[in-house]
């Protein structure tokens, strides 16, 4: 149990030592997750953030994902070392580009936030547009410095969770921002606008244009 070597190969495509199930974990709970191990500690942090921000900002996860493997038609496949995952599989067959132009934009996006730590499948000859990997080889710096960046809230994927009653959500914000704190003075508003909500900046607006009805209330 542990590292082994698959075909007689000892790394995978991307650098990473083959590894055994038990080296591998379920780290998060999205939809069809629960079929994808993915190698344990750093590249798990990697992988399940990018799975996180996939289904967030470019589509669901429909189907089940798929991540390490004991065995792979590919000798030295990333699967076989836990640090690659195939996303909405039944989509994107091996081989064909079939994903639209705007999801690919939304990826490009992705993947320039997660600064090189994934490779996606589509940028190799043969397309696989499912498919996402570590994208730097086992024991480099940055694997490690970004998922430290990743764990201390990046791209707000992983943190602590908000205190209970510890402030106002983000609705409440954005609706005391336009609307004014249901208590006078509660909310500072905008130092830019001479600590004023957008609201009441706009009424100081109409009344030093002449416009009826606009008065400044602070």
């Amino acid at each position: 149990m542990g590292f082994r070597r698959p075909y007689g190969n000892e790394y995978s495509e991307n650098g990473w030592r083959m590894v055994d199930r038990d080296m591998c974990v379920v780290a998060n709970a999205l939809p069809y997750t629960n079929t994808a191990p993915i190698r344990g500690g750093d590249a798990a942090t990697i992988l399940n953030a990018w799975l996180i921000w996939y289904h967030r900002n470019v589509e669901p996860l429909s189907s089940p994902v798929w991540g390490w493997s004991a065995t792979n038609d590919v000798p030295n496949s990333n699967h076989l070392s836990g640090t690659a995952v195939d996303l909405n599989a039944p989509k994107y067959p091996w081989g064909q580009r079939v994903m639209p132009a705007d999801r690919i934009a939304r990826i490009r996006r992705g993947l320039a936030l997660f600064e090189g730590s994934i490779f996606w499948g589509a940028d190799w000859s043969r397309a696989d547009e499912m498919h996402y990997q570590i994208g730097w080889r086992e024991g480099d710096p940055r694997v490690a410095a970004f998922a430290a960046k990743l764990n201390n809230n990046h791209l707000g994927i992983y943190g602590p969770a908000p205190t209970p009653g510890g402030g106002m959500n983000i609705e409440q914000e954005i609706r005391n921002q336009l609307t004014g704190s249901a208590e006078l003075g509660k909310y500072p508003g905008w130092p830019q606008l001479g600590n004023r909500t957008v609201v009441d900046a706009l009424a100081v607006i109409g009344q030093k244009l002449g416009i009826p009805g606009f008065k400044d209330v602070m």
